[in-house]
């Protein structure tokens, strides 16, 4: 994804609008078992700021992933905004030639070097980290049994679940002082 900022290269506060739809099939590095079920849009602009290019722009797709529950297929919708700048590659440079040049202003640029700005990384970034962290194909999911593996959505079980770790077993017959039951 690469936009072209001739245009606007040496105009300070140009601005140039940019839109890109990108198939799934183009969508290879996703983390883990994520996959585009739409086409990836991303809209945005590019505003020359005069000592950087700022990229102003929102994602939207919808990807399939496994449920963190049950482990049947569970739809995610991203929807992110992207606010990044960008710097020469010359500018890095000249600024680690400065030994007053601040060292943490770093972390928030992106570099490019020519008339293009590549923001197929940032926007690889943004997309992963707006997915879900515990994607579920439904808010009631039940999930699996975590002895026999049977998906409670679907089936049930005769397993127990009240096992109690042996360690804390004597505290089942535990009764505080003052509890139901009981008489002072």
């Amino acid at each position: 994804m690469q936009i072209s900022i001739s245009s606007i290269r040496d105009r300070r506060g140009a601005s140039l609008p940019f839109e890109f739809s990108l198939p799934p099939a183009s969508l290879k590095e996703l983390p883990g078992d994520v996959r585009a079920l739409t086409d990836l849009e991303v809209r945005g602009e590019v505003t020359n700021t005069g000592e950087s290019m700022l990229v102003r722009a929102e994602v939207r797709g919808r990807f399939l992933t496994a449920c963190s529950r049950c482990l049947q297929p569970a739809e995610a919708v991203v929807d992110a905004e992207i606010r990044e700048r960008f710097r020469r590659m010359d500018q890095r440079r000249l600024e680690e030639d400065d030994p007053f040049a601040d060292a943490e202003e770093d972390d928030d640029v992106s570099w490019f070097r020519g008339d293009r700005i590549d923001i197929g990384e940032v926007v690889r970034e943004h997309v992963a980290l707006h997915l879900p962290m515990k994607p579920v194909c439904r808010e009631d999911c039940r999930g699996l049994c975590p002895r026999c593996g049977v998906n409670w959505n679907t089936d049930t079980c005769d397993c127990t679940t009240d096992d109690v770790d042996p360690r804390l077993a004597a505290l089942k017959a535990w009764k505080p002082e003052g509890s139901a039951g009981e008489q002072a």
